[in-house]
């Protein structure tokens, strides 16, 4: 029970956070993990306790009124970790506190995704900047950079073309309309290669406006403008 109640706020806050797309998905060593777990713990279980004891403050209050005896819940004020640690033994208290952990481990990793890191990031690029190093992107890697990273406010159909640093020839040409998810540890595209775009690339020549290149596999995946061509002359 002490497990559940000291990491899991934590484990499901740094969840949450891989979800909106902040941070890598990566190999944590056990030390790593426990501290990224501790950090989380602390402001998830700050709000989750102070909601509980205003809730419980709140209906002592009503139930006095109504002279309603509520002693055999069993439940008291948490003011210390050691509050916490003997009500974890109370399975009516461990429902609510994971209930309440879920919803703020959600609003934690929400502030934290949508108003705290890009002032964090603009921090840490400044000082980087001073020592004449790179600025991070924002994008805590470079697949969803090119592929979940939107530059209009509408998603819009990516078209590719597919093919093997060694062997430009042989090419796969179309739509994806399906990604590997950032959080996969393999990533694959799922190509629609029924409506001839390989044909159509190959005569309008279509605009390339960027490139994916796997420097591991040697794969290259360009990024068609269907809307900038220009035409080859095939004999």
């Amino acid at each position: 029970m002490s497990l559940i109640i000291f990491s899991l706020p934590g484990l499901i806050t740094y969840f949450w956070l891989q979800m909106f797309g902040i941070n890598p998905v990566v190999k944590h060593t056990t030390t790593e993990m426990v501290g990224l777990t501790a950090l989380l713990w602390a402001p998830t279980t700050l709000f989750t306790v102070l909601v509980y004891d205003g809730l419980f403050l709140l209906l002592n209050l009503i139930f006095r009124a109504l002279k309603v005896n509520l002693s055999f819940l069993n439940l008291d004020l948490i003011l210390s970790l050691k509050d916490l640690t003997y009500l974890s033994n109370n399975l009516l208290f461990l429902f609510y506190y994971l209930i309440l952990s879920l919803i703020f481990s959600f609003t934690v990793a929400y502030i934290w995704s949508k108003y705290l890191y890009i002032r964090v990031l603009e921090i840490i690029n400044k000082v980087r900047i001073q020592r004449k190093i790179i600025k991070l992107s924002e994008d805590p890697t470079v697949w969803e950079s090119f592929f979940y990273r939107l530059e209009e406010q509408k998603e819009a159909q990516l078209i590719v073309e597919i093919y093997k640093i060694d062997n430009p020839v042989e090419k796969i040409c179309g739509p994806v309309i399906r990604m590997s998810r950032p959080f996969e540890t393999e990533k694959s595209l799922i190509i629609d290669t029924s409506k001839g775009w390989d044909i159509a690339h190959a005569f309008y020549n279509y605009e390339i406006t960027r490139s994916y290149v796997d420097t591991k596999s040697g794969l290259i995946i360009n990024e068609l403008n269907p809307k900038k061509t220009s035409l080859k002359i095939i004999t």
